[in-house]
């Protein structure tokens, strides 16, 4: 302010119009013997907006915007009197206008950081959540359609955390639970079981047929315990691959946190379309055994 304005006045004018407090204003004296000087004024108000309950943040915002972006120079002052100075008064604005650029992208990059560590604070959270809904679900004394209900509500979570909704309703019989969603532009029909490797070879018949009865037909099986090899046989013998198969290996390794659901199906998604394997571990990257 002193490098843009000489006149007193013109200060306290200055002020106003960036909606410095009247209070503040009227306590100046800018007249007479007793007057304070340029400097005293801008020091006289910076203080008592200091010891306003705001600290008047509204008021600086004001200033330092309508400074760091200052085009008006009067001609009086600057080439007629030679009171100010204006390569002085430019040097001054670039000087306030780098401080602004500098505290913006100060306060950019803290708004990341904050953003970033809410966001991993909330999905440590999901991921905590998850394995006590998944840890319920391996209860003892529990019966198949308890069982089947828990697991119902736990990949519905699941998916729900990781932004792939799954299609409500769930239909179940016994352990089953039926449901479906859309990855990258295709719709999936899902099939899950709790149950032994070697009970799974009809069930994941079966839902092989279901899928090819639909058009552009797309599956994911959930099979907890895993897949026998003659499981796996029966949905690639004399097919064409619309089934991709995930177990208990890979739940634990989206839980933890090693891969996200996204990762998974698009792993397990590329695998079947470029090597013609259905049963891969996204983590190792390599068919299961």
């Amino acid at each position: 302010m002193l490098a843009l304005f000489w006149p007193k006045k013109d200060i306290v004018e200055f002020l106003r119009s960036v909606e410095c407090p009247e209070s503040i204003l009227s306590s100046l004296v800018i007249a007479g013997p007793e007057a304070s000087s340029r400097r005293d004024i801008i020091t006289e108000v910076i203080s008592a907006l200091g010891k306003r309950p705001d600290r008047g943040h509204a008021t600086y915002q004001l200033m330092v915007d309508r400074l760091s972006n200052w085009t008006h120079f009067d001609r009086y002052w600057f080439e007629e009197q030679k009171k100010l100075d204006r390569e002085e008064a430019d040097l001054a604005i670039a000087s306030l206008r780098n401080s602004v650029t500098l505290r913006n992208t100060r306060t950019a990059r803290q708004r990341e950081t904050s953003a970033k560590t809410k966001f991993a604070a909330a999905k440590t959270a999901d991921l905590s959540a998850l394995k006590t809904a998944f840890a319920k679900v391996h209860g003892a004394e529990m019966s198949p359609q308890a069982r089947g209900k828990l697991f119902e509500r736990f990949l519905k979570e699941l998916f729900d955390r990781q932004s792939i909704k799954m299609g409500d309703p769930f239909e179940i019989v016994g352990e089953q639970i039926d449901g479906s969603f859309k990855f990258e532009g295709e719709n999936y029909i899902v099939e899950a079981k709790w149950q032994d490797p070697s009970t799974s070879t009809g069930d994941l018949y079966k839902f092989a047929h279901k899928v090819d009865g639909k058009m552009h037909g797309r599956g994911l099986f959930v099979s907890v315990n895993g897949y026998s090899k003659d499981s796996l046989s029966a949905i690639l013998h004399g097919k064409h691959i619309k089934t991709i198969l995930v177990d208990g290996e890979d739940l634990v390794h989206i839980l933890e946190g090693l891969l996200t659901l996204e990762d998974t199906l698009d792993f397990k998604i590329r695998s079947a379309q470029t090597r013609g394997d259905v049963y891969v571990c996204a983590l190792r990257k390599a068919p299961k055994a």
